[in-house]
């Protein structure tokens, strides 16, 4: 064979490979398959469970396991291994935050509320702070109807009941008589809306027509007032990951953090940290 046929094979080879190249199919990714759990705040517990559901629109092999308990349940979950994410509503404590990664997906807005046949419209932030002291006792004094107040609070492992002490309380206990005390942002709002004479307190993503939502300090509720810092009872929603944590949170928490995932936040009613 001359030179010139022996270069004329190797064109040829190397087009057929080509060839070949082309048309084999391209590598696919292995699909990602496990399980991670979350355990922790109420009030975080739904929006997780929305962005879990468009996570799965592009991870259908994870499954989530999503359990609630109250902020505080969440971070020693971390801390003990026995979940991969935590959920929590408050900013943590120093003597909580070692060891754990935080990851603020939202800023929820605490609402104060009342029922909506009640007159009052505005309260100060002294006049809320001493309803719950128990040094206001009757809306007449606050310019409502002569009727007792009846104190709404969550329980002591609600990551709202702890933002809500802190901001307005500064971290007193609750001292109004007969406190009313909720599990759930459920019950709070429940409690508030069937009772005419009731106070209470929601995050913004729970608000709902049954309950009338006052003023703080002349200002309302609102996502504008929350970033430019004249309503001032605004809270961290975060996730808690671990050394325990299984590697597959961060895919989760990566999720959360995307443009996807805060479009779930805006939608379910919560302010996107991005």
């Amino acid at each position: 064979m001359n030179k010139k046929s022996v270069w004329g094979v190797l064109a040829l080879l190397i087009v057929l490979g080509g060839c070949r190249n082309l048309s084999a199919p391209a590598p696919t990714a292995t699909p990602l398959v496990g399980r991670i759990t979350f355990a922790g705040s109420t009030t975080v517990q739904p929006l997780a469970a929305e962005i879990g559901r468009a996570f799965n629109v592009h991870y259908p092999e994870i499954t989530l396991d999503i359990a609630a308990g109250g902020s505080t349940v969440g971070i020693n979950a971390i801390h003990e291994g026995t979940v991969d994410i935590g959920m929590a509503s408050r900013k943590l404590k120093d003597e909580e935050a070692a060891g754990i990664t935080v990851h603020q997906i939202a800023v929820d807005v605490l609402a104060v509320v009342v029922h909506p046949d009640n007159p009052v419209e505005s309260l100060t932030s002294a006049q809320l702070r001493d309803i719950y002291l128990g040094k206001i006792t009757n809306w007449q004094a606050v310019g409502g109807n002569a009727a007792p107040i009846v104190v709404a609070i969550r329980e002591k492992t609600s990551g709202t009941r702890g933002a809500f002490d802190e901001i307005v309380l500064d971290k007193a206990e609750p001292a109004a008589p007969n406190l009313q005390v909720a599990i759930t942002a459920g019950d709070m709002a429940a409690i508030v809306a069937q009772e005419p004479r009731a106070i209470g307190y929601v995050g913004f993503g729970n608000l709902d027509a049954d309950l009338k939502v006052l003023a703080i300090d002349g200002n309302m509720p609102t996502e504008e007032n929350a970033r430019n810092g004249t309503y001032r009872l605004t809270r961290p929603l975060l996730l808690l990951t671990g050394p325990l944590s299984h590697p597959l949170s961060q895919t989760y928490v990566d999720f959360a953090l995307s443009a996807e995932g805060q479009q779930v936040v805006a939608t379910q009613g919560w302010v996107p940290v991005k």
